[in-house]
């Protein structure tokens, strides 16, 4: 088990964050917030990674994962009184995405494995930047806007949770968990950085505007922190797995230009586990598959479209924005908090556990829709999606380990993008049809008892072949 520090100039940074939230405009504190918890979860971590974790954090917050779960639906509202769209219209581009990043995730994650992030990730973000800025010039075709978000996956597969999971799988053992759940809670900023930010361009400068200051504000913050700070293996900059030296002491002196002595390196990291053919041969690989796929038909559901059922219910934009913003938080917490226990804790039965929160979430939702329970609702759900992509991370480790991890993700990562991207038309057409989305929110807290079942019954952790198994050796 690894013991905990926090470092105390970073956790001072949170605290002035956090006493400029007396200041900042309401509808600009949650995004403070989120950075505030942003350096508590960096502080934890060893002073020679946070450098790259930082990095992956803000690359989620500002890439596809992020614009496809909140900015969205924020963009809702005004593209579609612009252009006449239905709501049904409208969803079916977070199908077209879902349809051509599925199918994409099947293969970019072997092509990590094999090439590295670093490079993908900077071209990425320089044309997901572009076609965000191109929608300033959006036409009133659907077609057009469908074109744009099919190729957003193609171009953006960089700025992926694919892309920077497989970096902080190779920078980290012990601490594993916990780096993934500081990385991958750059979702979570996102969704309070780009509800408030994208809510306040539309007001000020419209939607077209905001699309624009979106992709310029991916330009000038992430590409130059990502070139700076990313790097695909720790012995680029020196260190070993978990943030330890490559050359560890020093001589038996108190000056400290003293030459040191060098010792072994930090055991290097061996290929553990089975290769993507093997992995998909084992049953538990499915049925890990399938509770991804009903619990992401659960929280994309709900997730995704939160603004439209929110205004539906009669809540204002703003206070929706705000909502939102509120789930962008939870989602940082739950990412952060998953990563850490399951480092101490049986994986699955962490799972479970954090599923009682969307359950009760979308069960208040169902019933009540006024603005406090929608606010309570969101925090439940921003929980268990703030964890989804952990545990998917640590679970592929502890099943099946680490030799084809990109390629593995890619899979379970697929199942989940098609879940979520299917259930936001489900959402749309319950509501089209029926004019209430009530019914289908039952629907989806009935997935989330049924995903926490399979995710129990995935046993316990195998014994992982190593390099010297049969099995491994006839690979390599």
């Amino acid at each position: 088990m690894t013991h905990v520090r926090f470092d105390k100039p970073v956790l001072a940074v949170a605290a002035v964050l956090l006493l400029a939230t007396a200041w900042v405009p309401p509808l600009f504190r949650g995004a403070v917030i989120a950075l505030a918890i942003a350096a508590v979860v960096l502080s934890a971590l060893p002073r020679g990674t946070r450098g790259v974790v930082f990095s992956t954090m803000i690359g989620l917050a500002t890439g596809i994962a992020s614009i496809n779960l909140f900015a969205i639906g924020i963009f809702q509202g005004p593209i579609t009184a612009e252009f006449g769209w239905s709501q049904t219209e409208y969803a079916v581009v977070t199908l077209v995405g879902t349809v051509v990043t599925v199918i994409s995730s099947l293969y970019i994650g072997k092509l990590f494995d094999r090439q590295g992030v670093r490079r993908w990730a900077l071209i990425g973000i320089v044309l997901f930047a572009i076609a965000l800025i191109s929608l300033y010039w959006l036409t009133p075709s659907l077609l057009h806007f469908y074109a744009v978000f099919a190729l957003i996956p193609l171009i953006g597969a960089g700025t992926s949770s694919i892309a920077y999971s497989r970096v902080i799988a190779a920078w980290f053992d012990q601490r594993r968990g916990q780096a993934f759940g500081a990385a991958l809670a750059g979702i979570g900023i996102g969704g309070a950085v780009l509800s408030s930010v994208s809510q306040f361009l539309i007001t000020e400068v419209g939607w077209r505007g905001a699309y624009a200051g979106l992709g310029i504000l991916t330009l000038v913050t992430t590409l130059p922190l990502v070139f700076w700070k990313l790097k695909d293996s720790p012995a680029d900059v020196g260190l070993g797995l978990d943030g330890e030296p490559l050359s560890a002491g020093k001589a038996a002196t108190t000056d400290e230009r003293a030459i040191p002595v060098k010792s072994p390196p930090p055991a290097a990291p061996i290929w553990v586990g089975y290769t993507a053919a093997e992995s998909r041969a084992r049953p538990r690989f499915w049925l890990m598959l399938g509770a991804f796929l009903l619990l992401a038909l659960g929280i994309g559901g709900v997730l995704i479209p939160l603004v439209p059922i929110l205004r539906a219910r009669g809540v204002s934009a703003e206070e929706a924005a705000a909502v939102q913003g509120a789930l962008g938080l939870a989602l940082i917490l739950g990412r952060a908090f998953a990563g850490f226990l399951m480092d101490r804790f049986f994986a699955p039965l962490v799972a479970v556990i954090i599923l009682i929160f969307p359950v009760l979430g979308v069960i208040l939702l169902a019933v009540d829709g006024s603005s406090t329970s929608a606010l309570i609702a969101a925090v439940c759900i921003g929980v268990a999606a703030g964890a989804e992509l952990d545990v998917i991370a640590v679970l592929i480790t502890r099943y099946f380990g680490n030799r084809a991890y990109g390629e593995n993700y890619g899979w379970q990562y697929a199942a989940w993008t098609f879940g979520s991207g299917t259930a936001v038309i489900i959402t749309n057409r319950v509501y089209d049809v029926l004019g209430s989305h009530t019914p289908v929110l039952w629907v989806y807290v009935a997935l989330f008892l049924i995903s926490a079942v399979m995710i129990l019954r995935l046993g316990p952790y195998p014994e992982l072949p190593t390099a010297d198994s049969p099995s491994v050796k006839g690979n390599l």
